[in-house]
């Protein structure tokens, strides 16, 4: 079974880009600990440091069903959602190089 990749952008209300930045990275080190995530990157837009961009890869799709039943995720994204204009997960699959 292929892995599962995702792109996650979200944009911060105004004055909370500090507070989804910690989130994130809570996020993440819980994410990081379970079996089957591959991958969990963060980056910050440029110039706008409102906006974020996750990286995720799993390594199937059981792992992501898992993952999203975690305490950690339902609480992180519930954190999440008070404190983003918007936020957009979008599955992926690279092209060949």
């Amino acid at each position: 079974m292929p892995a599962v990749e995702l792109i996650v952008t979200l944009q911060a209300s105004e004055g909370r880009a500090e507070e989804v930045r910690n989130v994130l990275l809570t996020l993440r080190d819980a994410s990081l600990q379970e079996p089957g995530c591959f991958g969990y990157r963060i980056a910050q837009g440029e110039p706008s440091t409102h906006r974020f961009f996750l990286l995720e890869r799993w390594s199937d799709p059981t792992a992501l069903f898992q993952h999203e039943h975690t305490s950690h995720f339902l609480e992180g994204v519930a954190r999440l959602q008070t404190c983003c204009e918007s936020i957009s997960v979008q599955p992926v699959a690279w092209l060949p190089e």
